[in-house]
């Protein structure tokens, strides 16, 4: 319970001190899974000792191995598919280069409008800015030509 509240209470600070310290070995000695697995433990140890008449050295040993197990399989089945769920989804600004969209702010020749890029994970509205400095309407249809400093630069899409 203690160690809980400390988690609680210290969780950032705990996570920034073992990120520093176990940095090496990645998400496995995770702060969240390493306090996870002594409440594990301890509630095994709790369990096993009040329904059994076991020898606490042995409710201690098959305590650690449960919260080993649970350990194991929470890393397992859930950390890792969740931060390759994370990154899967993510978008660079330069992943927008060769996109197209539509025009919702004019953009005048020499200033900025908004565009709205529809991309596989959602849409995105951007700064924009007419590539060849020539004015583009609302409602116009453009292709994301470059992106340089925070700003999509786009040119007029032309209907073949």
């Amino acid at each position: 319970m203690a160690i809980a509240i400390i988690s609680l209470l210290l969780g950032n600070v705990l996570d920034g001190i073992f990120d520093t310290l176990f940095d090496s070995l990645g998400d496995f000695l995770n702060p969240l899974l390493v306090f996870g697995t002594l409440s594990v433990i301890g509630g095994a140890g709790v369990l096993i000792t009040k329904y059994s008449s076991l020898n606490e050295w042995y409710v201690l040993l098959i305590s650690v191995l449960i919260g080993i197990g649970a350990y194991v399989l929470i890393y397992y089945f859930l950390v890792i598919p969740m931060s390759n769920a994370e990154s899967s989804t993510s978008i660079s600004m330069h992943d927008l280069e060769g996109k197209v969209g539509e025009v919702i702010t004019t953009i005048p020749a020499n200033g900025m409008g908004e565009v709205y890029i529809p991309i596989s994970s959602g849409s995105r509205n951007e700064t924009a800015v007419s590539f060849d400095e020539k004015e583009i309407k609302q409602g116009e249809r453009i292709v994301v030509v470059k992106v340089d400093n925070q700003a999509v630069y786009v040119s007029e899409l032309e209907d073949l």
